[in-house]
């Protein structure tokens, strides 16, 4: 064992020359093909990772585009609920207003048939007056008078009530 630890001069030259031999050999033969696919790795890396840090460049920029347009979309969709909510309003507004309009047409319409009913009412009760009037003065005179001049006694007499006093009048 003790061989193995004490250097000899004879086994150092061998090994030295060997070694030497081996180099050049490898140099003219394996060398250089193996230094070319070392470069060639060393290149594939390079381009890899060029091309991973252009995607991710690209990724990136892809992502802001995007983001943007998102963003766009929003403020576009947010500009139409606005209008749609705007148009909304104007709409109600409108309703409102015609169903105003209409309310008050009916509301006119309605005060106007009363009135007709009321000017009918009234027509038809003064016709009911006079005749009461006539049928009363007919008793109390005890005699028949000709029912036109009886008439226009009678509506004479109403005429006469409603200028005096205008709590009679029927108008």
């Amino acid at each position: 064992m003790e061989a193995l630890i004490r250097p000899e001069f004879g086994l150092m030259f061998w090994t030295i020359l060997i070694f030497t031999l081996l180099v050049f050999v490898l140099s003219k033969t394996a060398w250089k093909p193996l230094m070319e696919a070392v470069e060639a790795r060393e290149r594939s890396i390079r381009q890899d990772r060029e091309g991973a840090e252009q995607a991710r460049a690209d990724a990136e920029r892809i992502k802001a585009e995007l983001e943007a347009e998102l963003a766009s979309f929003r403020a576009e969709a947010d500009r139409r609920l606005e209008a749609a909510s705007a148009e909304g309003s104007r709409e109600r507004e409108l309703i409102l207003e015609d169903a105003r309009r209409s309310a008050a047409l009916l509301i006119d319409n309605a005060r106007k048939e009363l009135m007709a009913g009321k000017d009918a009412l009234e027509k038809e009760l003064k016709g009911k007056v006079s005749e009461l009037a006539f049928l009363a003065a007919e008793k109390v005179l005890l005699k028949t008078i000709d029912r036109k001049a009886n008439k226009d006694l009678v509506d004479g007499f109403v005429k006469e009530l409603e200028n005096k006093d205008p709590r009679y009048k029927l108008n």
